[in-house]
């Protein structure tokens, strides 16, 4: 009876190990399917400052003219549309190795992930010290759509009296909202593709 009884605990134990088995296998064979797969969200020019918000942090795509690429460097440029007051702010990636100026006046189109860039009081100060050291701040012609409305930082030429008023304008309209800051919106390029006048595509590798 004992023998019995073994053998039937014996077998019991086997046919569970052998389920357990095999729902590890399906539960394995059924991670292997999973193929994650980054969505690209399609955007305008005129429609991105609204939606940017709800997607900072994603992979977008957009096209556009450059109206202006930075000559320190060129890792950042401005994109418009026809049609539209609007800009969107481009910046280039460690996979980007630089926007040149000859594209302004070119259509492009590109994807990169949309970036929040916060400017609070501290970021104010800086800007106030860099004001008051004759800092040469770079070109930033363009920035305007960036930095509400025509708020970009001048060179090293910039007037003073008018760069501060830039800061304290914004400052003003930090202390009209709830939040204590301002968020603007920009691209982080990853690829692109210029189209010329003479309709002979540059292509950017990711």
């Amino acid at each position: 009876m004992k023998k019995v009884i073994i053998s039937f605990i014996a077998i019991t134990f086997l046919f569970a190990a052998c389920t357990n088995n095999a729902n590890q296998k399906e539960v394995k064979n059924t991670e292997e399917e999973i193929v994650t797969v980054d969505e690209i969200v399609p955007v305008t020019v005129s429609t991105f400052e609204e939606r940017a918000g709800d997607l900072a942090g994603k992979k977008v795509s957009i096209s556009g003219t450059v109206d202006h690429v930075c000559k320190h460097g060129g890792q950042k440029m401005f994109v418009i549309e026809t049609g539209s007051d609007a800009r969107v702010k481009i910046t280039a990636d460690e996979q980007v190795a630089a926007f040149k100026p000859d594209w302004e006046g070119q259509n492009i189109e590109l994807t990169g992930i949309v970036e929040e860039q916060r400017i609070d009081e501290d970021f104010l100060k800086e800007w106030e010290e860099e004001i008051m050291a004759d800092a040469d701040m770079g070109d930033d012609k363009g920035e305007g759509e960036h930095l509400g409305g025509n708020m970009e930082k001048g060179g090293s030429e910039a007037d003073k009296s008018e760069e501060m008023e830039k800061v304290n304008n914004l400052r003003q309209q930090i202390a009209e909202t709830e939040k204590g800051y301002l968020s603007f919106f920009s691209i982080l390029c990853s690829d692109y593709k210029v189209i010329d006048t003479d309709d002979e595509d540059t292509d950017g590798e990711e």
